[in-house]
């Protein structure tokens, strides 16, 4: 089923995804963490998504109150999102040109690189418009 970028329903694809990848089972234990991917103009959204134990437990529009208290909030334009999902843009460029901005505790993303590299690709598997 095709889904609209930048809506919950495209985030809730990439959780079925994982849900049903055991290779994500794997790279997902042991981490549980909470994060806002924040889409800035021309489309404009804010998606939480809960990670657990190598599953993803909640997807829903992020509140003002998920942007202050998650552990993580990736934003970007949405042009830039779409550029990754796509596989025009490289997410570590994109974070080394300020394309995408990061919130959160750095050394935590990169001890969990392979399964943030892994949600990456579940994303690029998503159909969408």
């Amino acid at each position: 089923m095709t889904v609209k970028l930048g809506t919950v329903d495209f985030y809730q694809a990439m959780a079925d995804e994982l849900n049903n990848d055991p290779v994500w089972h794997q790279k997902g234990a042991g981490i549980s963490m909470t994060m806002v991917y924040k889409y800035e103009a021309p489309i404009e959204g804010q998606f939480y998504c809960v990670f657990d134990d190598g599953k993803v437990t909640e997807v829903r529009d992020a509140t003002a109150e998920d942007l202050e208290n998650a552990q993580f909030v990736i934003s970007g334009s949405s042009d830039v999102w779409r550029g990754l999902f796509e596989d025009k843009i490289n997410p570590t460029v994109a974070m080394t040109r300020g394309q995408l901005r990061v919130r959160g505790k750095m050394s935590q993303l990169l001890k969990n690189m392979s399964a943030f590299q892994h949600v990456i690709a579940a994303m690029k598997r998503v159909d969408f418009e």
